[in-house]
């Protein structure tokens, strides 16, 4: 009798548990965390960008030459990068393009600097370590975890 009421006792026990792992309601929504440089000022005037970085102790260096065509790529020190540039307007024109910024996505870094030279001549850059709000679209318990994070503004000089 003891027996029956312990494994009774346990299968109680195992429903409750069940139905507190199948009661989590997760939705399917997607995100990513996300940092944004974006660059203002003189972003389109022509010339070879370069931009080195420096984020979380890891260093890599992206080149482009404006005007550029949607067929180039920026020339990068690394082949696998935790950021991008990102570029506007390869079929605008060479008056419409520019280099709006880097944007660093999957992991971004807790601290970076950087530096933005045109024709060798520094233009820019600066140093930041953001502050990132985390959030869970699909629900407190269920991942993914995003991060995100106002975008750093930097001024390009003429």
């Amino acid at each position: 009798m003891l027996r029956n009421a312990t494994s009774f006792s346990l299968l109680v026990a195992a429903c409750i548990i069940a139905e507190g792992c199948m009661s989590k309601e997760c939705t399917l929504i997607g995100c990513s965390s996300s940092l944004e440089v974006r660059f203002t000022g003189a972003t389109g005037k022509p010339g070879r960008y370069q931009v080195e970085m420096m984020a979380d102790g890891a260093s890599a260096t992206c080149a482009i030459t404006l005007p550029w065509t949607c067929e180039t790529q920026p020339t990068c020190s690394a082949a696998a990068l935790p950021w991008r540039l990102t570029l506007a307007g390869c079929a605008l024109g060479a008056d419409r393009e520019s280099l709006d910024g880097v944007l660093f996505f999957e992991k971004p870094p807790a601290s970076l600097e950087f530096t933005v030279r045109r024709d060798d001549k520094v233009v820019g850059g600066g140093s930041a370590q953001p502050v990132y709000k985390e959030s869970r679209p699909n629900g407190p318990d269920c991942d993914p975890v995003c991060r995100s994070t106002p975008a750093v503004a930097i001024e390009i000089a003429p």
